[in-house]
């Protein structure tokens, strides 16, 4: 089927369903203006800049022992730019507006989805608006560690602020992990936008989905979309906007 004619059956489809699943993918913060930091040309970039991949300076050791450098790549790299939601964040709002989303999950830790407006969202990976001090549970929004001279401290007791995002080395919260899976299961139609079936986030949550409505949208193209029942190769926004129009 070629492109046009699946974009179409795409779109009956989702008149017709009732029970939507959306995952979001890192190409929805790509197309709002952000980057893939761990992308080959960003990896490259940053390994020259602090002499480490993305990987070991968000791991939770390297946290542990060197918070100021941790930080340091933390609020330049990973918070540091201020973006705002592409028009894709706007369609899936108008869904789940119209009822027929059931579940929308993303390992996307930007907050752009928070936004948007849209509701609900399973954060596998958590979010940079929420941090919060171990010591005190005080909690701190994202403008207010992006203020901080060096490690962000809680003002109240001086203790150093936890990101709220999942570093390398954690565990994903099991009731998450349940819930995103259970929402699948249950789908009458899955979106999987921005991103690619070898990702970690899809194969994890579509797993044990047995329905034959898969739906895959990205520009990029990857050997692992055949395991999609419908693959369109184009940009998130542009499709979406045909969708729900």
């Amino acid at each position: 089927m070629e492109q046009r004619g699946m974009l179409e059956r795409i779109k009956e489809m989702t008149a017709e369903a009732k029970n939507i699943v959306v995952l979001i993918g890192v190409g929805a913060v790509i197309e709002s203006g952000g980057e893939n930091l761990w992308s080959s040309r960003e990896c490259y970039r940053l390994e020259s800049i602090y002499h480490k991949s993305p990987d070991e300076m968000m791991e939770v050791g390297f946290y542990s022992a060197r918070r100021d450098k941790f930080f340091e790549f933390y609020k330049k790299e990973i918070i540091g730019k201020d973006l705002e939601p592409a028009s894709l964040y706007y369609d899936i709002k108008k869904m789940q507006q119209q009822g027929k989303i059931k579940a929308i999950i993303t390992q996307n830790i930007d907050g752009l989805h928070n936004k948007a407006g849209l509701e609900g969202v399973i954060e596998l990976h958590g979010n940079v608006n929420d941090n919060r001090c171990p010591h005190c549970q005080k909690t701190f929004d994202l403008q207010y560690m992006r203020n901080a001279k060096a490690v962000p401290l809680c003002d109240d007791c001086h203790t150093s602020i936890r990101p709220g995002v999942l570093l390398f080395g954690e565990s994903m919260d099991n009731q998450k992990m349940t819930e995103a899976v259970n929402a699948c299961e249950g789908a009458d139609l899955i979106l999987c936008l921005g991103t690619n079936m070898y990702d970690g986030m899809v194969k994890f949550c579509t797993g044990t989905y047995k329905g034959e409505k898969l739906v895959l949208i990205s520009p990029e193209e990857h050997y692992m979309d055949k395991y999609a029942d419908y693959v369109v190769h184009t940009k998130v926004g542009e499709a979406l906007k045909f969708i729900v129009e």
